[in-house]
């Protein structure tokens, strides 16, 4: 095989190789080279300083993001979210210079509103009381604006500047009266009973710190003031130190209560109620007692609203049932038919168990329904109707009575009571008491009996003590009377004993055995 041609292939390849120039030294860098390395070290350090300008924007903007959304929450830490104002916190913050006072307003409407319209309706209520709060206007104030938060359902606090206790009452009665206007919700028409507790800067502020622990001491005294307004009286009260001393006692009675019934502090006595025609002894009303060992005797009117307050209500009646079925089933076990009266709260009768309740007891200590009369306040069924009354109606169903009591101190009438399955009514001692001397009294008992008869309702007439009182009851033709004319309320066996000294009737000849007839 011959090479030359392929000798000559490669002298073709090589020889214009080695004639090309050689490349440049590595010194002599090309214009355009150090044009383009130029622009490219720009674009890098612009594209560096954007992106820092970038990075630092989107973080100033994440700053002051961050800034709002604590600030909104700040805001928001302090604000009723219903309404707008501040709340319980919000208000502490709220800045009580010397000479301001606090005022704690409580419409005392929502339940009713949440219990008849809805949940839902009711906080249309409180916006529309929020919205007549705010557009208020009080002379008193000169100018200043004052400052309203919602601490809780219908309660209001209203910070008032620049004014003595004084001024402060006569701003909260105004402040009162502007609310007081009935509200419209769905058409239905609501009056709401309110009432306002005012405490005022004074010295005994004096060792206290501006700031939030002033207000925080002024909004305590004020919910003292407004706690004494349900006691009765002014609606509008001013905290007084002899308050505080009243609070501490409460306070005393709601963490005592319990310990009492069991070391059997608590008992119920007997007062005896009396057939007037008769003269006979029918039934007693038990009467709960608590032997306090700091404070002596106390009586219901002291410590049955505390329990009402605190819900321990239902504790104290559950007791009085029972011991007053166990007095009923003894006197039966000795030949005496006496019936029991046993007061019940509003509170008691909205519990749907209740009526179980009852029925339990009864079994158990194996005492007939119709000897068990249930006694309710007039102003408690009037204002709690619907509530009430399907427990009330499972109670008559089971065979007990039921009675309104303190009849003729409320705002219902006979007529409106007629839709409750009532038995009995009870005339207000206050009315029986007076019959001696106020002839309107008179009028007032004669009007009740006439219209109870008239409904087919047994009438009693409570605090009989004079002998012409129940003279003049029985001419009207009153049923039952209870008072000290007969006998005060006694301790179970204090009653025992006054029972056996009571008379006897024999019953008729040739009548069937029975309990006896006790005459007093």
């Amino acid at each position: 095989m011959s090479h030359a041609p392929v000798a000559s292939s490669v002298a073709a390849v090589v020889t214009p190789a080695l004639a090309a120039p050689a490349p440049a030294a590595p010194d002599e860098v090309s214009p355009v080279a150090v044009l383009v390395l130029g622009g490219l070290l720009v674009l890098v350090i612009v594209g560096s300083v954007v992106g820092l300008l970038v990075q630092w924007a989107r973080r100033r903007r994440h700053d002051a993001e961050a800034e709002a959304l604590a600030a909104r929450l700040r805001r928001d830490a302090h604000r009723d979210p219903l309404t707008g104002l501040l709340n319980r916190e919000g208000f502490l913050h709220a800045a009580v210079a010397p000479g301001g006072a606090v005022a704690v307003v409580d419409l005392a409407l929502l339940g009713q509103v949440n219990d008849t319209l809805g949940h839902a309706r009711g906080e249309v209520f409180v916006r529309l009381a929020t919205e007549r709060l705010v557009s208020v206007r009080l002379p008193l104030l000169a100018g200043a604006e004052p400052v309203a938060a919602r601490l809780e359902g219908d309660t209001f606090a209203v910070l008032l500047p620049g004014v003595d206790g004084h001024e402060a009452h006569a701003a909260a009665e105004d402040l009162r009266e502007r609310l007081l206007a009935p509200y419209l919700v769905e058409g239905v028409r609501f009056e709401p009973p309110v009432v306002v507790g005012v405490a005022a800067d004074g010295p005994w502020l004096a060792d206290v710190q501006a700031g939030p622990e002033r207000t925080a001491a002024l909004l305590r005294r004020a919910d003292v003031a407004l706690a004494a307004t349900r006691d009765g009286g002014d609606p509008v009260r001013c905290y007084e130190p002899s308050m505080g001393e009243r609070a501490a006692r409460r306070l005393r009675l709601i963490r005592g209560f319990s310990a009492a019934v069991s070391r059997r502090d608590v008992r119920v006595d007997f007062q005896p109620v009396v057939s007037l025609g008769e003269r006979t002894v029918v039934g007693v009303e038990a009467l709960a007692r608590w032997d306090h060992p700091e404070l002596g005797l106390l009586l219901p009117d002291e410590f049955v609203p505390v329990l009402e307050a605190t819900g321990q209500i239902a504790e104290l009646t559950s007791f009085v049932l029972d011991e007053s079925l166990a007095a009923a089933r003894r006197w039966l076990d000795r030949g005496m038919r006496l019936s029991v009266a046993v007061n019940v709260s509003v509170g008691n009768l909205g519990s749907a168990g209740f009526p179980d309740e009852v029925a339990s007891l009864l079994a158990v200590h194996g005492v007939p329904a119709e000897l068990l009369t249930l006694e309710l306040t007039e102003s408690g069924v009037s204002s709690e109707r619907e509530v009430a009354l399907p427990v009330l109606r499972r109670l008559h169903a089971l065979g007990c009575h039921l009675a309104v009591d303190d009849f003729g101190t409320g705002q219902s009438s006979l007529a409106h009571l007629r839709r409750l399955p009532v038995d009995q009514v009870k005339i207000d001692k206050s009315f029986v008491l007076g019959m001696g001397t106020e002839y309107g009294d008179v009028a007032v008992v004669r009007a009740i009996v006439e219209m109870g008869h008239t409904l087919g309702l047994t009438v009693v007439a409570e605090g009989v003590e004079r002998a012409a009182v129940r003279a003049a009851l029985v001419d009207m033709g009153c049923d039952v009377a209870q008072g000290y004319l007969v006998s005060r309320p006694l301790p179970a066996r204090c009653f025992d004993s006054w029972l056996d000294s009571l008379d006897v009737h024999p019953g008729e000849p040739g009548a069937a055995p029975g309990p006896r007839t006790l005459i007093a």
